[in-house]
């Protein structure tokens, strides 16, 4: 018989016992945090998890509870005008102070 998420982490001794249930229940664990402190915070997670009916960690999705991290957005390229270094070839937004620079051209 399985044991369930709460008797899991009851029985846990260790943070590195704790690490384990912290990924399955999606929770952000700091080591520098004691175990105590670990343990309830793992404790809270899981008791809301039993409040929605999941008690075993075979029953826990794989996505469900784990915060979803966002993809990398790309950010936009700058599409102002822009400087070009005449030496090294790297490019720069324009700015008045740049502008002044000899070794600065515009592209």
């Amino acid at each position: 018989m399985t044991k369930s998420l709460i008797e899991q982490i009851e029985e846990a001794v260790t943070k590195e016992d704790l690490e384990p249930l912290a990924k399955q229940l999606g929770v952000e664990i700091n080591k520098r945090q004691g175990v105590e402190t670990i343990r309830a915070e793992l404790l809270e997670a899981a008791e809301a998890l039993a409040e929605k009916g999941v008690t075993t960690s075979g029953e826990l999705d794989p996505g469900e509870g784990q915060t979803e991290a966002p993809e990398a957005e790309e950010k936009p390229k700058y599409q102002g005008r822009m400087l070009k270094h005449t030496k090294n070839g790297r490019t720069f937004p324009w700015t008045a102070a740049l502008a002044k620079s000899r070794y600065l051209k515009e592209v």
